[in-house]
């Protein structure tokens, strides 16, 4: 075949190359959301939130934002029973709130991260949006509602910083506010970065994320895989010497298992300076969306809302400025951290203008009865720990829309 041959072949497959990936792109910009789960829990960054289905249209309208780790991109039990979904199935607080309020919810979570993290993610997010060709036209959000975990929100943030450099081995001195502000701006400016061309290309999110995850599937692993990074696989470990967090649950005895707690790790300093970590992103939060309405939610953790019997209980491990904390408390211990770590973000929110809701109460009545978590990844929600958390939301938010 000689090249003149060839370049007649070549020329009509470019053509209609070219023609499938526009068509496809925009088809997707009208239909992104109508696909099913199994296809869109392979896109990421800002074509992720797009592609959700807790809204109307892939656009969003007058919309509430959910910000946070984990616990608000949905994981869990409930998630990974159907993660291969050729449907679009609930399993998250977004949806929930979606069928309650009857308002587009659109939910920025992120796996892993503190408040800091999480803050500096969605604002970057936000910026591609402004800057994107095709979607400088998604609106800003009417509502944000920040989710704090205190389960390892604050221990993350300590980490995020560490990382970058800060010693986090002192009190709050000056410098440490200083150097906060710092990385705020340097790990922002970063993120701004990041953003490629392809990126704001829905067909090519959707395709590298299908494809990419396909191939991850066959390669050699050391350790056991599971469809989400963050699912928590329970191995058959040695019996315990003594027990530890068994739950009473209507009027039974129900073992927990690896569970997290209100930051009994750490001590006063520590916290201290991860509330202030938490304060600076909020404070460049309001400042990238300083019309929306910010509402900081209180999620407690497991160790803060069972009751529990005569036994003490033991939070998850903790790794920090190369030391292992694992230690055991008594449930009391607990309860008094709790309260006083919800004094705090009740005392932040306060101090910004935020709104503040605590789904603690509510969720330490039903935990009485249900069991919230697990026992699958006993530190995440299961359907029924969410489906309350979505309620406690509701009767907060429903008032005033």
């Amino acid at each position: 075949m000689n090249f003149i041959s060839l370049r007649s072949l070549l020329k009509p497959l470019l053509f209609w190359s070219v023609v499938i990936v526009i068509s496809c792109e925009v088809l997707l910009h009208y239909k992104l959301k109508d696909l099913p789960y199994k296809f869109l829990n392979h896109t990421t960054g800002p074509i992720r939130r797009l592609s959700q289905y807790s809204k109307e249209n892939v656009r969003p309208n007058n919309y509430i934002a959910m910000l946070g780790d984990s616990n608000v991109y949905g994981f869990g039990p409930w998630l990974y029973d159907n993660s291969w979904s050729m449907d679009q199935p609930n399993f998250a607080t977004h949806h929930l709130l979606h069928e309650n309020l009857g308002k587009d919810i659109m939910a920025f979570g992120y796996p892993g991260y503190g408040t800091l993290g999480a803050c500096l993610s969605m604002v970057s997010e936000r910026e591609m949006f402004d800057n994107s060709i095709f979607w400088s036209n998604v609106e800003y959000p009417s509502q944000i509602l920040v989710v704090c975990y205190e389960g390892n929100d604050l221990i993350n943030n300590l980490h995020e910083i560490e990382q970058r450099g800060l010693d986090i081995t002192t009190s709050l001195p000056k410098q440490s506010e200083k150097g906060i502000e710092q990385i705020i701006i340097q790990e922002s400016e970063k993120l701004r970065n990041s953003w490629t061309f392809v990126d704001h290309f829905a067909s090519w999110n959707l395709y590298r994320g299908i494809i990419g995850n396909y191939l991850n599937k066959y390669k050699p692993s050391e350790t056991q895989s599971s469809p989400h990074s963050g699912e928590i696989l329970v191995n058959d470990d040695p019996p315990l010497l003594i027990e530890e967090n068994i739950a009473i649950i209507n009027g039974k005895r129900v073992p927990l298992g690896y569970c997290e707690g209100p930051a009994l790790h750490l001590t006063d300093n520590e916290i201290n300076l991860s509330m202030e970590i938490a304060r600076q992103a909020l404070v460049y939060l309001r400042k990238k969306f300083h019309k929306s309405e910010i509402s900081l939610v209180y999620l407690p953790s497991s160790l803060s809302i069972y009751k529990f019997s005569d036994c003490p209980i033991r939070p998850a491990t903790l790794e920090i400025k190369d030391s292992t904390r694992n230690n055991l408390f008594e449930p009391t211990e607990s309860l008094k951290r709790n309260e006083w770590l919800r004094a705090k973000f009740l005392n932040l929110a306060n101090s910004l203008g935020f709104r503040f809701i605590d789904t603690t109460p509510f969720l330490k009545e039903k935990a009485s009865f249900h069991l919230l978590h697990g026992p699958r990844d006993p530190i995440h929600l299961n359907r029924v720990g969410y489906e309350f958390f979505s309620q406690a939301i509701t009767k907060e938010l429903e008032p005033n829309l």
